[in-house]
């Protein structure tokens, strides 16, 4: 009797060793199962470290992370994944149904994985199709992880697995801090693509802006409302003589505006040079050389009075409106910049030099 009272707590106690190694096993296991799943199949699971990326990347620029280009992007993602060795440790029992596993890795680093690829790429970069270009770029990206990836300084991530009535649940937080920190510098490719298009798309908006009066894209680029940014066009408008009657003045107003409207430029994909915000851009310009041809026509007129002058100042300002002249198709390259910027109207200035270029003044 006294025997079986003592085999019986034996018993129990082995099958709890037993049952305690096979429960420490099967949250290893489906860990690593998961982990592989993630790598292999479920890129899904990536989709908050994508989220996350995107909204530091639209918070930098203005242009937005294209939605046809998420997809594209998980895939990389994955790939990048893929690049990276997991070691999973022994589980070690933190409660009857909890578990911490240490995970030891070294996270692969995009940026300097895609360095000398995104510099080959950017530098002859001949489209402003967001999409189409990040995406060409990921394609070399993927080239770039499978062939030499770059990784940072080993090490670990400690995740909580839990049991349940028919099997282990990883936690979630912990699992999107693993994926978080086992790729670096993921959005790197996005951003060398996005940071020069961006930057076009500012120029364009400005001068569109200037000379069109069409202030929606710079409006956002400039956090201004679009009635501020209005506002600030018609500051910028030539202003008519104050010796020009009401009616002429309303005219003059009106046809100098179409006039802008019919400025013909096309801004180029910028090159990134040192510094900050620092670029080099060709603009591609037809001249509208409406004002010296109007100010030559009617220097030749013969008028008899103030009145007959204004009023064919007026008629040949509406003329040309309605027909520009243009000289021959030329590039005109500035830096922009936060100086060239600054200086914007200003004589000499890059800015002032390229609005000459699209609309010479007598």
């Amino acid at each position: 009797m006294t025997k079986r009272r003592f085999l019986l707590p034996l018993i129990l106690f082995l099958v709890f060793l037993m049952t305690g190694c096979k429960d420490k096993d099967s949250a290893g296991k489906c860990l690593g199962e998961q982990i592989t799943s993630i790598k292999e199949k479920d890129s899904e699971k990536l989709a908050f470290l994508l989220d996350k990326g995107i909204q530091e990347s639209d918070r930098k620029y203005t242009l937005k992370f294209p939605e046809e280009l998420k997809d594209t992007y998980l895939t990389f993602l994955q790939e990048a994944l893929q690049t990276v060795r997991f070691q999973v440790s022994e589980a070690k029992r933190n409660g009857k149904d909890e578990f911490t596993i240490q995970v030891h890795y070294t996270p692969v680093d995009i940026s300097s994985t895609t360095m000398d690829v995104s510099d080959a790429f950017v530098s002859s970069l001949s489209s402003s199709d967001l999409n189409a270009e990040a995406s060409s770029l990921l394609e070399k990206a993927k080239k770039a992880l499978k062939e030499s990836p770059c990784f940072t300084k080993k090490t670990y991530t400690i995740l909580t697995v839990n049991k349940t009535e028919d099997s282990f649940q990883v936690r979630e937080e912990d699992l999107k801090k693993l994926l978080s920190r086992a790729i670096d510098t993921y959005m790197a490719p996005y951003d060398r693509i996005c940071e020069l298009l961006d930057a076009r798309d500012f120029l364009t908006a400005y001068l569109d802006a200037s000379f069109k009066g069409d202030v929606t894209r710079f409006a956002l680029h400039t956090k201004q409302t679009e009635a501020e940014a209005l506002a600030w066009y018609d500051s910028e408008a030539f202003l008519p003589a104050a010796d020009l009657s009401s009616d002429h003045q309303k005219r003059y107003t009106a046809a100098m505006k179409e006039l802008l409207k019919q400025c013909k430029y096309s801004v180029g994909i910028p090159k990134k040079e040192d510094g900050v915000y620092n670029y080099t851009v060709d603009v591609t310009v037809t001249p509208n050389k409406s004002l010296k041809d109007l100010l030559s026509e009617w220097k030749k007129g013969t008028y008899d009075s103030e009145d007959d002058v204004n009023q064919a100042l007026v008629e040949l300002l509406e003329k040309y409106a309605a027909a520009p002249t243009y000289g021959k198709e030329t590039v005109v390259t500035i830096q922009l910049n936060s100086a060239s910027l600054m200086n914007a109207g200003q004589d000499g200035a890059e800015i002032t030099r390229l609005a000459r270029e699209i609309l010479p003044i007598p």
